[in-house]
């Protein structure tokens, strides 16, 4: 027997997802119909150690939270059922483990909000292709690295070339002495 959800209990969801609306980098709305619980607590399970949060509630609770939470409102993309991804730090690992996981089942992302934009479609799965936090920060620390690696490069060859360039006028000395 399902029993209704109070008003005030309604009230306590509105605020959790506003609450987690404000400190979310970005939302991705996706939808779940004919997703069994069992495939929903294997989501959720992969998408833990990401730093993410997956809710599922209703739209019109949905809609109230974004508006508390001074976001745009999608509403066509709030229909059916929704299922939210909030991506509290980084944004592309869980989009990639989200479209990988929804491959499998037939399931698109609906779109996402994203510093205040609102993505649909294809926008919203592109967010999948962007590179991870721990990716660009190596990347970063690559780039850093790479002139100090250049330079020692270049000093090395000019030590190596003045050793060659002393061994040979040696080489050509001894000749000469050799010679005389």
């Amino acid at each position: 027997m399902h029993l209704p959800v109070t008003k005030e209990r309604k009230e306590e969801l509105v605020a959790q997802l506003t609450q987690d609306l404000k400190k979310t980098q970005a939302l991705i709305i996706t939808d779940y119909r004919g997703l069994p619980v069992a495939e929903l607590q294997k989501l959720r399970n992969q998408l833990r150690g990401l730093k993410t949060g997956l809710h599922i509630a209703k739209n019109t609770l949905v809609e109230l939270a974004l508006q508390r939470a001074g976001m745009p409102v999608p509403q066509d993309l709030l229909t059916g059922p929704t299922a939210l991804l909030f991506c509290y730090n980084d944004i592309a690992g869980p989009a990639k483990s989200l479209n990988d996981f929804l491959k499998d089942k037939e399931l698109k992302v609906k779109g996402a909000i994203m510093g205040g934009s609102i993505l649909r479609g294809a926008e919203a799965e592109a967010l999948a292709s962007l590179p991870t936090r721990d990716q660009l920060f190596g990347k970063l620390l690559g780039t850093i690295n790479a002139p100090g690696t250049q330079v020692a490069g270049v000093v090395a060859a000019g030590i190596r070339q003045v050793l060659y360039l002393l061994q040979a006028r040696a080489e050509q000395l001894e000749k000469q002495g050799a010679a005389a």
